[in-house]
């Protein structure tokens, strides 16, 4: 019990005597299931669980998080099942367990999407009790502090994850102290000559400036002094991975880095009220001169995390920087060990601004849970959220919105909610209409315009920062592509049976194919029909037996299928030859899923005629709507003003021109190149016969 001693004196200073014992029988239990089994550095399993235990005893948890954290390897490494532990000691610390426990009994095809999963549980687990991740981060704090057993690539690995994922999770609860140990042991671990030469500059730098420090502490101490403001001041040393960071930012400067960085003093002024933390700024202002753009009130304004502080960067004696921050001793609290704080400094029901915070980034992971598609695509958005550099958006009523740097108005309607980001069509900034790709700056006011019926653009993934945004796109564009994959599937599957309906088949049939394809519904059949996943003449074979000899007999004399034109993610148009309505067209499935089309003319489908298993013979619907590319090429005299009559004329007739080249043929003909997006050929016909009424037009023609 020598190792239980130790953690037995901390659990007493804040716990009852009956939780300690319900804590000691924990370790008991954990103490005989891991007998035998050892580190990698050759000491009993046993002291990681009790070290765990130990840096959340110092941060005064709750009895069952201790318990949990003890045993938080039993049911992965030993022969301990969750119903033992719920038999034993209830069934929220059995939660708790399960919840840090990894997803050992599935096999998965790689490391990556193994780990995925298992953040993915880490996640959804934290979001049902928050001190899941509160043992985990203990957890991997101690495994970063005796990481040196390990292979070198192991450690490489495992710093990587932790700067990754662990410091910002740690950051995003506001529990600033364990993060910028995790960011400094994964430095340290992920790039040791780095770390090791900045250290010792730091050490080398140290001796100087030491008495630069003292000055400045006893300058501001001696001003707040005058003034009679109690207040608290240390100077604070950057850290080798916060220098590091800030040379990464400036590599490409024509500067010394390292000195530029080692130049900038850091200080931290701890009072007793809000209103002496506005008093001391006034003060530090008057003696030392501000720099303009440099100061941030996270009081008025706290961080995502629920981060609380002044702060604001001054011109020093001999021109030095100084970088202070002003906060309450509750502040000061709060940043250190964010949700913690409920437990360390709080009692009874009382709730921090960090927890309130912690609580609705989680609701947050709900809904990207719900809207992702697997576990990787979910941690990717997890560490988009995990680095917000905040930037804060007023709304038309004056709540402000937190938001990621480089967030976009679509960021700032999502933000506001999923319906108001999915019906967004335009946003007006400070009163002026802007575009939605447009980046928000701090305390812009935003005003999102909807539409009923408007849906969300797959471009805006092309811009938007926030997660939430992100995920909402994507999960709209996944339910898109699967309609127009079953409406293509169908059509396609209609014509393999000749014409006739789906809707006539017998049942019984269907219901047949259902079973031997192993699918629960036919629109999933549709859907891998219209995706290229399963070829509509073996379902039709299914269906009737009669089909396959039918569609060999009759080839040539099938009707073709009829193209609707812009149908969402399904219909590509082949860049090569940009097919047109009007133009003969023959279609082929393409590798990713879905229909390309091209004109018949085209050079890449020259063989289609001997290939009719590989092309699909199709035609243009009547009366088809929409937009299609085509390239038009227009030799003309080299004058001036030509290039803007031409992109005037074809402007005037309704057409958007996406792209223009301009290829200097000699010294008198230039060759310009549209790209345009045109109705069909009699449009794509009219502009050209009116392009060619400039007489210093040689030629008009469409690339082919």
């Amino acid at each position: 019990m020598y190792l239980f001693s130790g953690l037995k004196e901390q659990l007493q200073s804040y716990l009852d005597a009956s939780q300690v014992q319900e804590v000691e029988q924990a370790y008991v239990l954990a103490r005989d299931a891991h007998d035998g089994q050892l580190r990698s550095s050759g000491d009993p399993y046993i002291t990681h669980p009790v070290a765990v235990a130990k840096i959340l005893a110092s941060l005064h948890l709750d009895h069952q998080t201790i318990m949990a954290a003890i045993l938080h390897d039993v049911i992965e490494d030993c022969e301990v099942t969750a119903e033992e532990l719920t038999d034993k000691f209830g069934e929220r610390v059995s939660d708790l367990v399960e919840g840090v426990s990894k997803l050992t009994q599935i096999k998965f095809r790689s490391r990556e999407e193994a780990q995925a999963e298992n953040f993915r549980k880490m996640m959804m687990a934290m979001v049902e009790d928050l001190r899941v991740v509160l043992i985990k981060l203990a957890d991997r704090l101690h495994n970063m502090r005796t990481l040196g057993s390990l292979r070198p690539d192991k450690q490489r690995r495992i710093a990587k994850e932790t700067i990754e994922i662990y410091a910002p999770i740690a950051n995003r609860l506001g529990m600033y102290a364990i993060r910028q140990e995790l960011e400094e042991l994964g430095f340290a671990a992920k790039h040791p000559m780095r770390y090791r030469v900045i250290r010792d500059s730091v050490k080398k730098a140290r001796g100087n400036r030491k008495e630069i420090v003292s000055s400045i502490c006893n300058n501001i101490q001696s001003r707040l002094d005058t003034e009679h403001i109690v207040a608290d001041v240390t100077g604070r040393e950057k850290s080798p991975f916060s220098i590091y960071q800030k040379m990464l930012e400036k590599v490409g400067e024509k500067t010394k880095v390292f000195d530029d960085i080692m130049d900038v003093y850091g200080f931290r002024v701890t009072t007793d009220s809000e209103d002496n933390c506005y008093r001391v700024l006034g003060q530090l202002h008057n003696l030392y001169r501000p720099v303009p753009g440099r100061f941030k009130d996270y009081i008025a304004i706290p961080k995502a995390n629920g981060y609380q502080s002044l702060h604001t960067t001054l011109k020093g004696p001999h021109g030095l920087h100084i970088e202070v921050q002003i906060r309450t001793t509750t502040m000061d609290q709060m940043a250190e060990n964010g949700v913690a704080a409920h437990w360390l400094y709080k009692s009874g029901n009382d709730i921090n601004r960090a927890e309130i915070r912690a609580r609705e980034w989680m609701r947050n992971l709900l809904e990207l849970q719900k809207n992702t598609g697997d576990s990787l695509e979910f941690i990717e958005s997890v560490k988009i959220d995990l680095f917000p550099d905040e930037v804060y958006i007023f709304t038309p009523n004056g709540n402000i919105i937190e938001l990621p740097k480089k967030a976009t108005p679509v960021d700032f309607a999502y933000a506001i909610h999923t319906d108001v980001g999915n019906s967004c069509i335009a946003c007006k900034v400070d009163g002026k209409i802007s575009a939605l790709s447009s980046e928000l700056s701090n305390g812009q006011t935003v005003e999102i315009i909807t539409a009923p019926g408007a849906k969300p653009n797959p471009g805006w993934l092309s811009f938007v920062t926030t997660s939430k945004a992100r995920t909402n796109i994507r999960h709209f564009i996944k339910n898109l592509r699967r309609d127009d994959a079953i409406n293509l599937g169908k059509r396609l599957l209609e014509k393999a049976l000749g014409g006739v309906s789906i809707e006539s088949v017998d049942p019984d049939i269907v219901k047949k194919v259902l079973k031997e394809t192993r699918h629960a519904e036919f629109d999933d059949i549709l859907a891998e029909i219209g995706l290229g996943q399963t070829a509509s003449i073996i379902i039709a074979h299914r269906l009737d037996p009669k089909v396959e000899t039918a569609s060999h007999e009759k080839k040539e004399e099938n009707v073709p299928l009829a193209i609707k034109g812009t149908e969402g993610m399904m219909i590509e148009y082949a860049r090569c030859c940009h097919p047109i309505p009007g133009d003969p067209i023959v279609g082929t499935v393409s590798t990713s899923g879905g229909f390309i089309l091209h004109r018949q003319d085209c050079n890449n489908v020259a063989n289609h005629r001997a290939h009719l298993d590989k092309y699909v013979p199709v035609q243009w619907e009547k009366n088809i709507e929409g937009d299609f590319r085509v390239e038009l090429r227009v030799d003309v005299v080299n004058q001036h003003g030509v290039l803007a009559k031409v992109t005037s004329l074809i402007a005037d007739e309704g057409v958007n021109i996406v792209n223009i080249e301009i290829d200097a043929k000699d010294g008198t003909t230039n060759l310009l190149s549209f790209l345009v997006d045109v109705k069909n050929r009699l449009h794509l016909a009219n502009i050209i016969k009116k392009i060619r009424l400039y007489d210093f037009v040689i030629k008009v023609s469409r690339h082919r």
